[in-house]
């Protein structure tokens, strides 16, 4: 496995314009979908936070008293930092999260949990900052079984993102990244992974064909 640091360092200028393209302008609505969740308040923290865009529009949506933006690559923190001026972004990974035990009452995370280097390190580090009873939202591509939609998602993923990579020279992070997704867990196997870690599972929605799935949990 490649240092996902210097993965998302390298495409830090053209991520917001990729994910546009590889998502067909969706990747908008299902952020606003993600935050919309609940009526978040107390303190927030946004696990690979990249450029910012769920944890400000957190901070524009809700009465947060303090939220923080997390990610261990420097040039995704820039560009979320010239975003938005009132958010606390620091650099920082899943596995070892700088701050105290019981801190936040809740903890968000899309499309980063399959890219840390050990997820199950990850929800643990996550256990040990939430408030106990507090929330976790999880927004991640699924590995879908059923025969046919693996076969459309196998060309999405080895075909189409690619190619969008190799248009702005980043051919190799985006390959990578689409193998990432492909060996990441169906929704039944997460949701046995987060029960596993002592998280309660209260809601599992996927849409796009269950490409994205998004999970709503609490500690236990």
């Amino acid at each position: 496995m490649p240092d996902t640091k210097n993965t998302f360092n390298s495409i830090a200028k053209v991520y917001d314009r990729i994910n546009n393209i590889i998502s067909l302008g969706k990747h908008k609505r299902w952020k606003k979908d993600f935050v919309t969740k609940s009526n978040m308040n107390g303190k927030i923290l946004d696990i690979a936070t990249g450029t910012g865009d769920i944890i400000r529009l957190i901070k524009e949506k809700y009465p947060v008293s303090e939220c923080y933006g997390l990610d261990p690559s420097q040039n995704m923190l820039k560009i979320a930092k010239e975003k938005s001026q009132n958010i606390n972004f620091l650099k920082g990974y899943a596995e070892n999260i700088p701050f105290e035990n019981k801190m936040f009452d809740y903890v968000t995370i899309s499309f980063g949990i399959r890219n840390t280097k050990s997820i199950e390190k990850s929800l643990e580090e996550i256990h040990r900052v939430l408030k106990d009873n507090k929330y976790l939202y999880i927004m991640e591509f699924s590995r879908n079984e059923n025969p046919i939609m693996k076969l459309i998602t196998n060309i999405y993923l080895f075909l189409f993102i690619p190619l969008v990579g190799l248009l702005f020279g980043k051919f190799k992070e985006y390959f990578y990244l689409s193998s990432s997704i492909n060996k990441f867990f169906t929704p039944k196997e997460f949701n046995e992974l987060l029960s596993k870690n002592n998280f309660k599972v209260l809601e599992i929605k996927s849409f796009n064909l269950g490409i994205v799935t998004i999970y709503t949990a609490t500690k236990i």
